[in-house]
């Protein structure tokens, strides 16, 4: 029984940190949450984000072999890959546009919570570095809301960038007494980051080899 409370008590811990976070993305984004299914960010990207977003659950739906012949600059093949094809969310937001939801609400809500998962991520990493709930909660308003964050508001795969954290998470628990399991997970952690956001994949890479 006190196992089972500890449980629930750890789950209604992050979900409070989830919420606080989700709340500062919104506050710290306004007044974007106001048109979530209306408007993007002013800037190219957000289309071309929809774009491929909508490609990838195109694709794995009517012709997966031909996933990266991308319907762009015929007659040339593998034309997806000309960019990051951020694989991953396009495979996991793919039932959204399946039931046709509006790929401005779909890039906005993938946005939304990329900083909340960010902030929820570094979060964990600093708990279990510190034990300072305080500490923790500063690290991830840092990482999740820093001034780079900005810079690269209309570019999505920058903010998907949530699995870093939760890769050194992984290392600092396993490390030094890590088990081939371990290092299944922590491949696995660093591939999704690297079919989320190749360019934080590589630099998550190399500090992995370091």
């Amino acid at each position: 029984l006190e196992t089972d409370s500890n449980i629930v008590r750890a789950i209604r811990s992050n979900l409070a940190v989830a919420v606080a976070f989700a709340a500062l993305t919104c506050l710290l984004t306004y007044p974007q949450v106001r048109n979530l299914a209306t408007a993007v960010p002013n800037h190219s990207d957000p289309y071309f984000s929809m774009w491929r977003l909508a490609w990838v659950a195109h694709a794995i739906h009517t012709a997966p072999a031909n996933l990266f012949d991308a319907n762009i600059f015929y007659p040339e093949r593998l034309t997806l890959a000309y960019s990051d094809a951020m694989l991953l969310p396009g495979i996991v937001l793919a039932p959204l546009f399946w039931i046709e939801t509006s790929p401005v609400a779909i890039y906005n809500l993938t946005l939304f919570t990329a900083f909340t998962l960010s902030g929820l991520a570094t979060f964990w990493l600093a708990r279990l570095l510190t034990g300072n709930v305080g500490a923790s909660l500063v690290a991830g308003v840092i990482y999740a809301f820093a001034p780079y964050r900005f810079t690269h508001y209309a570019h999505l795969e920058l903010q998907l960038v949530f699995w870093i954290p939760l890769l050194l998470w992984t290392l600092h628990r396993t490390l030094p007494r890590i088990k081939t399991r371990d290092g299944i997970v922590i491949g696995g952690i660093l591939g999704f980051q690297l079919l989320s956001c190749i360019y934080a994949g590589i630099f998550a890479g190399m500090f992995c080899v370091v």
